[in-house]
């Protein structure tokens, strides 16, 4: 799942740029000393302007939370309001008069939760039936509103709250099919206060209604506490890089006269810290929160939660750790929600990974690239990850999408000795996919960031302007093509 970073500014017209004075000081166009006038230094402003508003609202937030914490002992309806009061607030502050949108979206979706509570047959497929409501309702929403600036500034938060709304209906269904737990719909209180938690309402990420019930409480020891505030101020920290590698650095890196290919990986590199720069946003908004993701995994030491691994992404050992790591809260939200979901119901691998793809694409709205981009990315993934499957087992070595458990099983691995036959031949071959990996992430991101903006073209081009990949034949869907056919031939 990726989150996007909306400039509203409009475009100074080329005739309206004052180009005798560049000429006068002397100064390229394209010059550090101007790109830093010019792009880092505002766009760094307003992100501060953003970030002390999201940051600031989930300290307050957390603040309210353990001064009432310690007030009121016994029940937690208290700590429910105080989240869904500051979350209220943020959102109001950033979004005016559309948040009245999310309140609405979050009322009706609770009334349906009771509604469809009612009845048994509705009970135990009620994550289906919720998740079919809330993709129809946001694409729905989105078809009326698409070319309106207020649509575009909350469909985020509407995403994020779809997710939350899915989660919770899922977590009943799990109740209901097992006849001996009561299916319970969570209070008004505790519901509202899970949307509405200002950590997470308007970039994410998303988190567990689980972990929000083990949040709510914050935890005394001043040790945390001073761990919260690193995380929080480096995570910051590097959201404001990758937002100016973003938008004012990778462009000026290479001239669109440039080979394709460099353009290519330009234009996906852009693509990426910018989802960086969310994911490490909403990562030091949770630490401000005091928000745990998973209170089982460990958290990076000084990081904290781990929305998404950036090494991980650049140099990846597949395409399958690519597609788990980009977004880890929404990778773990498809697999336990969406695809475990459907398999214990139908019993079908093949539908829920179809369905598992098909939400994840549904729930960014109407955005064309983004299904092809989602389904190339599953076709390409899923033939690396049978294609290397077979070699490991037919050289018995340690070339899997995956990293071997340890002790591995495969005879030929890296972590049995350097000095062992063939680890050094296995370690060229996991190199090489991992240049292949890193060659198709490129080609898919980089359709992302073309400069054709699908709202100033007429909407059946929209569906085919596919300019980067034709310009180079669709070369990377050739190459999967050829390695399904060597997967066959194997």
């Amino acid at each position: 799942m990726s989150y996007y970073y909306y400039n509203y500014d409009e475009q100074m017209d080329d005739g309206e740029m004052d180009y005798d004075t560049i000429f006068e000081e002397n100064q390229p166009i394209y010059s550090w000393e101007n790109t830093f006038e010019t792009c880092i230094m505002p766009s760094t402003l307003q992100i501060l302007w953003y970030m002390s508003i999201l940051i600031g609202w989930s300290i307050i937030g957390r603040l309210a939370l353990a001064v009432f914490s310690r007030i009121q002992t016994k029940n937690d309806w208290l700590l429910h309001i105080i989240s869904t009061l500051a979350g209220s607030s943020v959102l109001i502050i950033t979004m005016g008069k559309n948040s009245f949108i999310l309140f609405f979206v979050a009322g009706i979706s609770y009334m349906i939760l009771h509604i469809l509570h009612q009845f048994a047959a509705c009970r135990k497929n009620i994550g289906v039936i919720m998740v079919i409501f809330t993709l129809s309702a946001q694409i729905g929403s989105e078809l009326i509103w698409k070319h309106q600036v207020s649509w575009q500034i909350i469909k985020g938060s509407i995403m994020v709250t779809n997710m939350k709304i899915i989660s919770v209906a899922f977590e009943m269904g799990y109740c209901a099919l097992n006849s001996r737990q009561k299916v319970i719909v969570p209070n008004i209180f505790s519901f509202f206060g899970y949307i509405f938690m200002p950590a997470t309402l308007i970039i994410g990420p998303w988190v567990s209604y689980s972990s929000y019930l083990y949040s709510i409480r914050p935890n005394p020891s001043p040790r945390l506490h001073m761990q919260w505030i690193i995380w929080c101020s480096l995570c910051s920290v590097l959201s404001l890089c990758f937002v100016n590698l973003s938008n004012c650095i990778v462009p000026l890196i290479f001239a669109n006269n440039t080979p394709i290919w460099m353009r290519i990986f330009r234009d996906a590199f852009a693509v990426r810290c910018s989802h960086y720069f969310v994911s490490f946003l909403s990562q030091a908004s949770i630490a401000a929160g005091g928000i745990s993701l998973n209170k089982d995994i460990k958290p990076n030491a000084w990081l904290g939660h781990m929305v998404t691994e950036p090494l991980q992404i650049e140099f990846p050992r597949s395409l399958s750790t690519v597609v788990r790591k980009w977004n880890i809260p929404m990778h773990t939200f498809l697999k336990e929600h969406i695809f475990r979901g459907i398999y214990k119901r139908y019993d079908s691998q093949l539908l829920a990974i179809f369905v598992t793809y098909l939400v994840s694409s549904l729930l960014h709205g109407e955005y064309v690239k983004i299904y092809l981009v989602l389904i190339s990315l599953a076709g390409f993934s899923c033939v690396e990850y049978k294609l290397r499957a077979k070699l490991a087992n037919a050289f018995n070595a340690c070339i899997t999408a995956n990293n071997c458990r340890k002790p591995c099983r495969f005879k030929y691995c890296p972590s049995h000795g350097w000095l062992r036959d063939g680890s050094i031949l296995v370690k060229v071959a996991n190199l090489l996919f991992s240049i292949l990996a890193i060659f198709h992430l490129a080609y898919l991101g980089a359709i992302m960031n073309e400069s054709t903006m699908e709202e100033d073209v007429p909407e059946v081009r929209s569906f085919v302007d596919l300019t980067t990949w034709s310009t180079v034949s669709f070369l990377n869907h050739w190459i999967a093509l050829l390695t399904y056919l060597l997967y066959l031939i194997i």
